[in-house]
């Protein structure tokens, strides 16, 4: 029966989940048993009707009382049970997208992200730019000051990106101390402007870790969607060739 009822709520009546989001089970609950108390008196009614033709005022009251009292106990359990499930898929989907240590989204949801942006792009002659972040002396904070002083300058690193660009902007770890912009419906000057902001904030940013004072370099490699491009990876491979560019020319800068 609860299994029946679950994939109903999965599946067909998506309302019953928006519902239960916005009023609680409480109320959904209190709404659902007046409905069915209405139910039970028309049908009762009817049925009275259609017999002697005549309304029995004890046959009202126990079309009454027997929804009022059956269906809160079983109905609010059901509900319970499904508002505990919509809980645990919104917390499942959320840990899915992101990046455990730093907390930015991670690769596979950049990459749904960027092929939907490319559809839309391709489709209705739109643009839009993706960029790749490296971190040039990554390195060297690992082997001078330890492993864990460079997953603080990552988190850090994560922080400021994302107070430097806007909600609709994407950014995710790409692996290791790399990390990866998408910025949908934006050309290469505006999200130039965006990256240099950021290289700015973080050149001017001294990270504390253990007393320790670390100062962080990045480089920043921008691509843009033009009629050419026909994979996400395509982007990425100029992303990587003006990153390279950027590390030959000392870095601390975007291509």
């Amino acid at each position: 029966m609860f299994k029946a009822l679950i994939e109903i709520f999965q599946g067909k009546w998506p309302p019953i989940r928006m519902a239960l989001r916005r009023f609680g089970t409480f109320k959904v609950t209190l709404v659902v048993t007046i409905i069915s108390i209405i139910f039970s008196v028309l049908i009762s009614i009817g049925i009275m009707f259609l017999t002697d033709g005549s309304i029995s005022i004890m046959g009202l009251f126990i079309s009454i009382i027997v929804p009022a009292i059956l269906v809160p106990s079983f109905e609010y359990r059901v509900l319970s049970v499904l508002s505990q499930l919509d809980f645990a898929e919104e917390k499942l989907k959320i840990i899915s997208t992101i990046d455990e240590l730093t907390g930015a989204y991670n690769r596979r949801y950049f990459f749904e992200a960027a092929s939907q942006e490319l559809a839309r792009a391709q489709r209705y002659n739109g643009i839009f730019s993706i960029a790749i972040l490296d971190i040039d002396n990554f390195k060297y904070i690992n082997d001078n000051y330890g492993h864990l002083a460079g997953d603080h300058a990552l988190v850090e690193i994560r922080k400021i990106c994302n107070e430097n660009i806007r909600m609709p902007d994407i950014f995710a770890r790409y692996g290791g101390d790399e990390f990866i912009f998408l910025f949908p419906e934006t050309g290469k000057e505006k999200a130039r402007e965006c990256l240099e902001r950021i290289i700015r904030s973080i050149s001017a940013k001294t990270i504390s870790y253990e007393n320790i004072s670390i100062q962080i370099r990045i480089s920043i490699g921008l691509a843009e969607y033009s009629h050419r491009v026909l994979l996400v990876d395509h982007m990425l491979k100029e992303a990587d060739l003006a990153l390279y560019r950027v590390k030959h020319e000392g870095g601390n800068k975007v291509i």
